[in-house]
């Protein structure tokens, strides 16, 4: 799941956005998501993402997210491996600050910034069951949530070039 996440982030994220997560990859070795190889074979280690959440028939009240880039949500509806363009919506992603909501259908990934208020509304169909995951990048993993380690050379010279200004 999160592989095809981070294939579609790559298609669908513009250019800016993935240039900033390769540098501040390449500037702080930050941890992102990886599967035990001991136990799968095929495990995957994530390029961009640190985590995912599972929620299942919930709603998510009104929240910002402290992620370092852009979040992804998919939506599944339990008893269906078929998805297609003209299924029901079975609930709403809102950003209500700027008066939008998102229809969503099985299989639906929405790209969005998490600093933005956000929420997801009941289900649609109280007998349906949903299943809404998360991938996300937190800004503390990416700043390695330690203030106290040093900087190596190359991010002195940024600090410094910065200073300068």
């Amino acid at each position: 799941m999160m592989k095809r996440a981070e294939r579609s982030f790559r298609v669908i994220a513009q250019h800016s956005v993935l240039s900033h997560l390769q540098l501040a990859k390449k500037l702080v070795p930050f941890k992102t998501f990886t599967a035990n190889r001991d136990k799968y074979p095929s495990a995957f280690n994530a390029q961009f993402f640190g985590g995912i959440a599972f929620g299942t028939n919930v709603f998510l009240r009104c929240h910002t997210d402290a992620d370092f880039t852009m979040s992804i949500i998919q939506v599944f509806l339990k008893g269906k491996s078929v998805y297609l363009s003209n299924d029901d919506v079975v609930v709403y992603f809102c950003f209500p600050t700027i008066g939008v909501a998102v229809p969503l259908r099985p299989g639906d990934y929405l790209l969005f910034n998490a600093r933005i208020p956000h929420c997801i509304s009941s289900r649609c169909k109280f007998e349906e069951d949903i299943l809404v995951t998360s991938i996300y990048l937190k800004t503390a993993v990416v700043g390695m949530n330690n203030n106290d380690l040093p900087l190596t050379e190359e991010q002195t010279r940024i600090v410094e070039r910065f200073h300068a200004k």
